[in-house]
């Protein structure tokens, strides 16, 4: 594994570890919340994981009935490939209603594709006051109804966001509902597992109607890699996922390394999965080796992804079709047996730094960045526990 992006990825790890932190991996308050709102937790993250599973299993047949829906209600769709062709006729759009200032809401989405940093090189001018016009990224599109489901985090982004005269939304491929009962199911498990409190968010559902004969919404429907994704049966499943990084919170390698190694929106467990899809698998086919397969990211996952097992998948895909080479399998089932050996990792820092520097000979530059510190994270955990008591 000899790729720039696997020295990086290494070099910003050894900075993470090498930092003091409190870890705690621990799900007990998402799980007492969860059971407070839930009779049966476990059936509603069935039903949620069923639904989502059969909008992606069907996902052009669906989004065909979507845009029919949401044209007929006098909305107007953009499909994008990927984030240049949306953003190219995103300016199309801005140059002919002659915009020039937006007020912009952020969302992971709107990262992942770059629209601020791209505002800022085209000087689009972002003003959070404007009501003329406004970016703004759904929750969720329904597609019975050609509706958009809107979660603010403020009465005010409210009033600007229904107020303004130009409404353009922005939505992934994925981020579809087939009808408004099941926004319900969806936004109790996002708010459990992604800030431990039930449902406290500002909320509409949205149907665009024209203002005369001038068309006022419009919403960008962006793949940007995640056919990919969906070309892989097994893989697709990751396609359910709400963004609640509930798998991040219980991750014991996330929790040591953070976001900086992944340099990308997505990161820690689910990042694992879909990166190398979304991105390109020889600069991240290192990720699905960062872990430890302890399948913390599986049971805490309110869709039931069983993200562990398609870490897995990722890895045997990787080897079957000829992405490692012959020194990345040597390396990744020489590191294996060393990883995997408890004696092995009780030994002397050492003793460790040394086996894994020898592993590594191929590369210089890696084995001189790859060290273990002087306490484990099992240690630090400990750690953690005595400070808090």
């Amino acid at each position: 594994m000899n790729t720039d992006s696997y020295k990086d990825f290494l070099s910003l790890c050894k900075k993470a570890i090498n930092t003091e932190k409190n870890v705690n991996i621990s799900s007990e308050k998402i799980k007492n919340v969860s059971q407070g709102v839930f009779r049966n937790v476990d059936k509603v993250r069935t039903l949620a994981s069923n639904i989502k599973s059969k909008f992606i299993n069907d996902l052009s047949d669906n989004l065909v009935i979507f845009d029919k829906n949401f044209s007929e209600n006098g909305g107007e769709i953009h499909w994008c490939v990927a984030y240049d062709d949306f953003l190219e006729k995103l300016y199309k759009l801005f140059e002919k209603q002659k915009i020039k200032k937006v007020n912009l809401f952020y969302s992971k989405f709107m990262e992942e594709l770059g629209v601020e940093k791209s505002f800022e090189q085209k000087e689009i001018e972002i003003d959070r006051e404007n009501k003329d016009c406004i970016v703004f990224s759904p929750s969720a599109g329904i597609v019975n109804t050609g509706s958009l489901f809107l979660n603010f985090t403020s009465s005010i982004d409210m009033e600007q966001v229904l107020a303004s005269k130009l409404k353009i939304f922005i939505l992934p491929i994925n981020e579809f509902l087939f009808k408004p009962e099941e926004i319900e199911i969806f936004s109790h498990l996002y708010s459990i597992y992604k800030d431990e409190i039930d449902y406290p968010y500002l909320t509409s559902l949205y149907t665009p109607q024209p203002i005369g004969k001038e068309n006022n919404v419009h919403l960008f429907i962006v793949d940007n890699g995640r056919s990919n994704i969906l070309a892989y049966k097994e893989i697709r499943k990751a396609l359910n996922c709400i963004g609640c990084d509930a798998c991040k919170k219980v991750c014991p390698v996330f929790n040591i390394i953070g976001e900086k190694p992944y340099d990308n929106v997505f990161s820690g467990p689910y990042g694992n999965v879909v990166l190398p899809f979304v991105e390109n698998i020889e600069s991240y086919k290192h990720l699905p080796f960062s872990c430890t397969s302890c399948g913390n990211c599986s049971v805490i996952c309110p869709i039931s992804i069983p993200i562990s097992d398609l870490i897995t998948a990722n890895k045997h895909y990787f080897f079957e079709k000829g992405f490692m080479d012959v020194s990345d399998i040597r390396l990744a089932k020489s590191l294996g047996r060393v990883l995997s050996s408890r004696s092995k990792m009780n030994q002397k820092v050492w003793k460790k730094n040394l086996k894994i520097k020898i592993l590594l000979n191929n590369s210089k530059n890696i084995s001189e960045k790859f060290t273990f510190t002087k306490t484990t994270f099992n240690q630090q955990q400990t750690n953690s526990k005595k400070n808090d008591e």
